[in-house]
């Protein structure tokens, strides 16, 4: 086999388990957000937080990126 397709399949390997992980945090989330609106709350709060969620993924993904632009 060529180091392409391998290159491949370590990427496809890779993409699943992170599909695997936002499913397991997706179920964690949702058990936190039920925990502080205890009667599901409503549309507003679940923007918020997915609001509040996202920055937090934007901050930590552009962290993540700086330290790679520093390696280079």
């Amino acid at each position: 086999m060529g180091r392409k397709f391998i290159e491949q399949i370590i990427t496809l390997f890779t993409a699943a388990i992170g599909v695997m992980a936002a499913l397991a945090w997706n179920d964690a989330v949702q058990a936190l957000f039920n925990s502080w609106f205890p009667q599901g709350g409503g549309i507003k709060e679940r923007f918020v937080f997915a609001i509040m969620i996202t920055a937090i993924a934007v901050l930590v993904t552009s962290i993540f990126a700086s330290y790679l632009d520093k390696d280079n």
